[in-house]
């Protein structure tokens, strides 16, 4: 019985391909966290402190959008290179 087990496995052997995969992970940057919205005061802003605060959660939803797609692309193509799609 073993010994049919080892020979099926012997005969897998030929089609099973190895190949040299890049699995590093993301760069430190691609995983810190998206900034929280900024913080309201507890009072009536003027229309210079809304423009500010709008302006700097605007800068960071945009940050964090372009960190999300470089993820979401380094996780894309370790999974290609791990079902071979991305073989060369």
């Amino acid at each position: 019985m073993l010994t049919a087990a080892l020979l099926a496995l012997a005969a897998c052997s030929g089609s099973i391909k190895s190949a040299e995969i890049d699995v590093a992970p993301p760069g430190a940057a691609l995983t810190e966290p998206c900034s929280p919205p900024v913080a309201l005061p507890d009072r009536a802003l003027t229309q210079a402190e809304v423009e500010v605060r709008w302006a700097r959660d605007r800068v960071d939803l945009l940050d964090c959008g372009k960190r999300h797609a470089a993820l979401a692309d380094h996780a894309g193509r370790l999974g290609a290179a791990l079902s071979g799609e991305g073989a060369q």
